[in-house]
């Protein structure tokens, strides 16, 4: 999609792209939801909802380690949306153009939709907590090397980039179910995506205001330096991932 729209752009222009872009998310929610309604999905997780509407308990099993994981999760939410955001600036600096850039981002979400395979698969044979933290040390030192190659070498970089930027987010959504209770799992995801897409939401206008006083290569600085501050919160996993496989 991002390289259709930038090819888009010569013809219909950024605002026509992004309309367009736009429509075809209307009619692909309305699809999705059809689908679901024929499916009946969803129906009996409604009928257990139900069945336990008066309780309060959230299921978790062990709130340090769910909030540890939620606080990975904040941080990484945060270093996706505010790269991201950031990187279209960084490559017109080099000397990218407009069409370059909708390049760019194909290569990191190609990157990325193999990091999501990539990583679930790697954390089946070395574990959760060590595949966060070679993911996010991988992410945070691609962001730095990212700030000081020239255009084509950075551009080479970017699906690897792409692969440990949105790889770490498969592990830790699986990551959640080792947490909260079977009966209570809807809550915990539900509070668990609320506090990603939060942070998600907030860490752009949180960058932009570095942005504004120091410059977009301090910005993306301090969004690959703030990924590490996940390393110390993976060793509060330990203990609650070993009793949950226990």
């Amino acid at each position: 999609m991002p390289a259709a729209v930038a090819l888009a752009v010569p013809w219909i222009g950024w605002r026509g792209a992004v309309e367009t872009y736009a429509a075809v998310g209307l009619v692909a929610a309305v699809v999705v939801l059809l689908v679901l309604l024929r499916l009946r999905a969803g129906v009996e997780g409604v009928a257990r909802s139900e069945a336990s509407r008066s309780s309060t308990d959230w299921g978790i099993r062990d709130a340090r380690g769910f909030q540890a994981l939620a606080a990975i999760q904040v941080i990484d939410n945060s270093t996706r949306s505010g790269f991201l955001t950031f990187l279209p600036f960084l490559l017109i600096a080099k000397g990218s153009t407009v069409q370059a850039i909708g390049l760019a981002l194909m290569l990191v979400f190609a990157g990325g939709a193999v990091g999501k395979f990539l990583c679930g698969a790697l954390a089946e044979r070395l574990g959760v907590i060590r595949t966060v933290i070679i993911t996010e040390v991988a992410t945070g030192g691609a962001i730095l090397v990212l700030l000081a190659l020239p255009l084509v070498p950075a551009l080479v970089l970017l699906p690897l980039l792409g692969v440990a930027l949105n790889g770490t987010s498969s592990v830790l959504y699986g990551t959640v179910a080792d947490l909260v209770t079977s009966d209570r799992r809807a809550r915990g995801y539900g509070i668990f995506y609320t506090l990603g897409v939060g942070a998600s939401a907030l860490a752009p206008f949180a960058y932009g205001l570095v942005s504004d006083w120091g410059g977009v290569p301090l910005a993306l600085g301090l969004v690959g330096s703030m990924v590490f501050l996940t390393l110390p919160l993976t060793l509060l996993l330990r203990r609650p991932l070993a009793e949950a496989a226990a």
